[in-house]
């Protein structure tokens, strides 16, 4: 299988990060939403063990999903 390529993340515009808990904590995590300079939006993940969203991810993701996100959040 393939690898999904990721786009460099270096210039990109920060939307907006969710965070809770503090650093170590088991149920904290951090999310992330942004945009490349190519207009794709990226969604990256990490949180503790315990939390809904365990270890580290990083996502491509559809403009009405990050329009949903950030609904939510």
């Amino acid at each position: 299988m393939a690898e999904k390529k990721i786009p460099s993340l270096d210039n990109a515009l920060l939307i907006k990060r969710v965070t809770s808990g503090t650093f170590g904590d088991p149920c904290g995590y951090e999310e992330i939403l942004m945009r490349t300079k190519n207009n794709r939006y990226v969604l990256v993940r990490r949180g503790g063990e315990s939390s809904h969203c365990p270890g580290e991810s990083i996502d491509l993701i559809m403009k009405a999903d990050a329009l949903k996100w950030l609904d939510i959040n």
